[in-house]
């Protein structure tokens, strides 16, 4: 059966490629030679049946790896070694972690019961504008079976969370923890920003004709957080006590070269004692452009 899909593999392409190269199909036991030169024949060499056939010379019992240099094109069924892309090119289909995810960041598992209850309704976020972006700067993938139906892929980048204020209060360091400051009323769109370095490593299952779900752990590491609120438009470059580190699990669902996420991190996303208590969550899509 393994000789059978060999030949027909090495029919199709005959019939797809222009007869100006020599292309080899191989496998642990036979070698398939495509050559428009070749006159039909039937030779043995050291116990080796060879076949010339309609321009397809076919090495049963051969094992024997070719030379790239002088097999310009080479299509191989064994396993593969790892690949490595930057911006989400260079990479094979088998890899599921593109350039760019856009979603929604939210605060979840949320405690605060260190502030009155009027503090704490001043401090609560609002899904609404809250935005999760994903820049993946780089990525790799390892195939694990020679099928590559399981791979080992990852990536680094920068995570940029959005969280805005329900009300019209922003936040200050003082006393040892994070308090809500009033701010004027005409003021819109008060928010916290914070801004990661990226990296997730997953196991992706390549079902079938495309389908695949990932799973695995995310490291995030603070490099920037700060206030902003408009209008005018003001920064405030704020202590805002953040762990700097931050460890969870993601998942991936899709088909082909979309697919959608979610990401869950394990360690609150204040400092114990300076904050409210509550977990990072963002869900959304990854795209390729």
């Amino acid at each position: 059966m393994k000789k059978l899909i060999l030949i027909l593999s090495a029919l199709l392409i005959s019939s797809s490629l222009a007869w100006s190269q020599e292309v080899v199909i191989e496998d642990d036991e036979s070698v398939i030679y495509l050559d428009s030169k070749g006159a039909n024949s039937v030779s043995s060499n050291d116990g080796n049946l060879s076949l010339m056939l309609n321009g397809i010379r076919f090495n049963i019992g051969q094992s024997k790896k070719q030379d790239s240099s002088s097999d310009p094109k080479i299509v191989s069924r064994g396993p593969k070694k790892a690949y490595f892309g930057l911006f989400g090119v260079g990479s094979p289909s088998c890899n599921h972690i593109a350039a760019f995810e856009i979603g929604a960041s939210t605060f979840v598992g949320t405690d605060y019961s260190m502030y009155s209850n009027e503090e704490a309704n001043q401090l609560m976020f609002t899904n609404k504008k809250a935005i999760n972006f994903t820049f993946n700067v780089g990525n790799f993938n390892v195939p694990l079976n020679p099928r590559r139906t399981l791979v080992l892929s990852g990536a680094f980048g920068f995570t940029y969370d959005n969280y805005s204020f329900a009300d019209n209060y922003t936040m200050e360091y003082r006393d040892g923890m994070m308090h809500a400051v009033a701010i004027d009323g005409n003021i819109k769109k008060s928010k916290m920003v914070a801004t990661y370095f990226h990296m997730p490593v997953m196991i992706d299952w390549n079902i079938d004709k495309g389908f695949f779900i990932s799973a695995g752990v995310n490291l995030d590491v603070l490099i920037n957080s700060h206030l902003k609120y408009k209008f005018p438009k003001t920064s405030i470059e704020d202590t805002i006590t953040l762990n700097p580190v931050q460890f969870g699990i993601t998942g991936r669902i899709g088909w082909k070269r979309l697919y959608g996420y979610v990401n869950y991190s394990f360690i609150d996303m204040y400092k114990k004692g300076t904050g409210p208590g509550g977990r990072r969550l963002s869900a959304g899509a990854g795209i390729w452009f």
